[in-house]
């Protein structure tokens, strides 16, 4: 098994593509270690070396802490996935959608600042998308850089928790309807953030060959 940009490659023979180098084994990363306490797999299969270091939430915790922790582990994983990447390799697009990994941030920002801060904090946030241009959260300007977009994705995290901490999970916030729950929020965007992390599994591998779950 081999490192591409820190990510876990498994090498299968044959040609290599000329964008992908070796680094070192991950294995000095993260070291194995023999409590229970902590779920082993985010460690010895890291997504990025200088990627956020995650954590599989451990066994028993409450609900709420629960869906907060798998909420964060997949955030950790899109920041792994887009971790070492160039302008071009995050805008890189191979599918006929405006699918990208910068897009993907972007998007996972809006998700974040919609269900949390608009529809259970009650907060004016303007959004990317109207009628005109429903894929505005997908698609980036050129003067949109990765590092503008991750501490954009950041803080909308940051304050995303902020709001959770203070709700009940059958809490439905500032809205005036018993509709969505922070619950119901919870799983939602914890799934929507699972997804697109699949989405991007494909495109760094394509981009790069850089893999790692």
């Amino acid at each position: 098994m081999s490192v591409e940009c820190g990510l876990v490659r498994r090498t299968l023979g044959g040609d290599r593509d000329p964008r992908r180098s070796s680094a070192a084994d991950p294995r000095s990363v993260f070291p194995l270690q023999a409590s229970r306490d902590e779920t082993h797999m985010a460690q010895h299969v890291p997504v990025c070396a200088d990627a956020p270091q995650r954590r599989i939430p451990k066994h028993g915790l409450g609900e709420k802490e629960m869906l907060q922790a798998w909420l964060e582990f997949g955030r950790n994983t899109i920041l792994g996935k887009v971790a070492g990447l160039s302008e071009d390799g995050a805008r890189y697009n191979p599918t006929r959608s405006n699918t990208s990994l910068a897009g993907i941030v972007k998007h996972l920002t809006t998700v974040e600042q919609h269900w949390f801060q608009v529809v259970l904090g009650g907060r004016d946030v303007p959004m990317p998308f109207d009628p005109q241009n429903p894929d505005g959260d997908w698609i980036t300007s050129a003067d949109e850089s990765l590092p503008d977009l991750l501490a954009r994705y950041r803080e909308a995290c940051r304050d995303s928790d902020r709001i959770i901490d203070d709700l009940e999970l059958d809490s439905t916030g500032a809205q005036t309807a018993d509709d969505y729950t922070l619950r119901w929020a919870l799983c939602h965007v914890a799934l929507d953030t699972a997804r697109h992390a699949g989405h991007a599994d494909l495109l760094r591998e394509q981009w790069d060959g850089a893999r790692g779950w």
